[in-house]
C-alpha cells in the first residue's frame, strides 16, 4: 500500500526492470524511483509491499507518470533533490547514462548520503559511474545483467561506505 493506492499484485515488467526489481533488498520498506518513466517499477515495487516515491523531472513525463500512477507520492524535480534526507532507504536510478546517474548522486550529497542503498542501471558509460562511485566513497557490486532487445544492461548495488 502506497499512501491511498493499494496494488493487487505486481505487473509483469521487462527484463530490465525485472533485473532491478529482484536486487531490491529482502525487507526494504521504502524506496525512490528515480525518473520513473511510466511507471511499471513504482507499481510493482509498491505490490510488493514497499513506500514508493516516484519522481520525474519534466513537465511532459511527470504528467504521464501522474496519470498512470493514481493515489502514488509522486514528485516533480531533478533526482534526488526532491527527497528529505533519511525520506526513503534506497533509490532506483536507471534508464539514463553513466555520467547523469553520477550528477544526480553528486548534486545531493545529503540526501545520497543517507541512503542505504543504490540500485543503479547506467544505459550507457556505465565504467565511469563505477569509477566515480569508487572516487566519491561508495561501495558497489554488480549484481547481475538483463538482455531487452539488442541491449544488456548491468545492474549495480550501491552504498556508501560509511553504512556498509
Amino acid at each position: 500500500m502506497i499512501g491511498d493506492a493499494q496494488v493487487a499484485r505486481p505487473p509483469r515488467l521487462p527484463p530490465r526492470l525485472r533485473a532491478i526489481a529482484g536486487v531490491v533488498p529482502t525487507g526494504a520498506q521504502s524506496v525512490a524511483d528515480i525518473g520513473a518513466g511510466d511507471g511499471q517499477l513504482a507499481r510493482h515495487l509498491a505490490a510488493r509491499g514497499l513506500y514508493v516515491i516516484a519522481t520525474e523531472s519534466q513537465p511532459g513525463p511527470f504528467a504521464r507518470l501522474r496519470a498512470a500512477l493514481p493515489g502514488f507520492d509522486c514528485r516533480f524535480g531533478s533526482g534526488l533533490e526532491v527527497l528529505r534526507p533519511g525520506e526513503v532507504e534506497g533509490a532506483v536510478i536507471a534508464g539514463m547514462g553513466g555520467r547523469t546517474i553520477a550528477r544526480i548522486l553528486e548534486s545531493s550529497p545529503r540526501v545520497a548520503g543517507q541512503l542505504d542503498w543504490l540500485i543503479l542501471q547506467a544505459q550507457q558509460h556505465a565504467d565511469e559511474l563505477q569509477a566515480w562511485l569508487e572516487a566519491a566513497g561508495y561501495g558497489s557490486r554488480s549484481q547481475g545483467s538483463a538482455v531487452q532487445g539488442r541491449r544488456r544492461y548491468t545492474v549495480v548495488l550501491a552504498w556508501p561506505h560509511e553504512r556498509s
